[in-house]
């Protein structure tokens, strides 16, 4: 019970590490479509994001889902272009497990408006890190 308790406090930890250096690097990027490493403490993190979008926030949390206990990505996404916007945004593990899905699930995102999904993974511990990549799609 105690290791449980353990686990969803390093859980919390990371997920406040991992907010503020995606904030850190979306404010170095400013939209731009450039892979980053946050900082030393999470180095194996890229985010690859498309010019009209901007990731405002990435929450990593443990959920039950499916019966059992998983790792969950909580990602906000905001269409910063002047126009409506679908995008795709995939996530992935260094240790294998994927997910990913649409922006919004159907129709388009207006712009300066935001969307927050949250995609559960078949992983039930911290990964060592994590890419990010929110594309556009076409209409």
């Amino acid at each position: 019970m105690k290791s449980h308790l353990r686990i969803k406090k390093q859980l919390l930890y990371f997920s406040l590490i991992v907010t503020f250096c995606l904030f850190a690097s979306c404010a170095y990027l400013n939209g731009k479509s450039t892979p980053v490493e946050t900082s030393p403490i999470a180095s194996n993190n890229t985010y690859q994001v498309v010019e009209s979008a901007e990731i405002e926030k990435i929450a990593i949390f443990e959920e039950l889902y499916e019966g059992a206990s998983r790792l969950h990505f909580e990602v906000t996404l905001k269409n910063i272009s002047q126009e409506n916007k679908r995008f795709r945004l995939r996530i992935y593990l260094p240790e294998g497990p994927s997910a990913g899905g649409l922006y919004p699930v159907k129709g388009t995102l207006e712009p300066q408006k935001s969307l927050t999904l949250k995609f559960p993974m078949y992983f039930s511990q911290l990964p060592s890190g994590f890419t990010v990549v929110v594309s556009e799609l076409q209409p």
